[in-house]
């Protein structure tokens, strides 16, 4: 298994400097101030890894089950959105969804994300893990959907990628 979930709790109160997993500031109805989970982390940590990026985020007491609510509030709001002008080269449309979730932690979703910029179509994924308080987010642009599901997998054996 990939997941740094079993590290220890970071000591003492240090606060998170990386941005929430789950910001999406080039869609125009996401709006930060709605999303209180990102305000009660202790501690992120960032492993940028050759085919998977993972950020583990401890949350204060309690809060892990709402950032999970609040992730699948996220990419329902900005299930299609477009961003950029008509003839501007960075333009691009973008389509996010859960298609899976359940299958491991306290609490999981699997994401789907599919961005067309002409000419090209771009699909990803990222696996969202909730153990207790502690958010782990896997994001892998060229895995698919199984192959990713399966970073999180109990029995990793199993999964059709290596995972070092």
């Amino acid at each position: 298994m990939l997941l740094l979930a079993g590290c220890a709790e970071p000591a003492g109160p240090e606060r998170a400097t990386a941005p929430w997993a789950w910001e999406m500031p080039h869609c125009v109805v996401y709006q930060p101030g709605e999303y209180a989970a990102p305000d009660h982390r202790r501690a992120v940590i960032v492993h940028d890894g050759t085919l998977v990026v993972e950020q583990v985020e401890h949350y204060e007491a309690g809060w892990g089950p709402r950032a999970v609510e609040e992730i699948r509030a996220v990419v329902g709001e900005c299930a299609r959105y477009e961003y950029g002008e008509l003839g501007d080269p960075a333009a691009f449309t973008e389509q996010n969804r859960v298609v899976d979730s359940g299958f491991a932690g306290d609490e999981s979703l699997l994401v789907e994300t599919v961005r067309l910029a002409p000419p090209e179509m771009r699909t990803w994924h990222a696996v969202v893990v909730r153990y207790g308080d502690r958010v782990i987010t896997l994001r892998a642009s060229e895995l698919g959907a199984g192959a990713t599901r399966c970073l999180v997998a109990e029995d990793s054996a199993t999964c059709p990628v290596s995972q070092t």
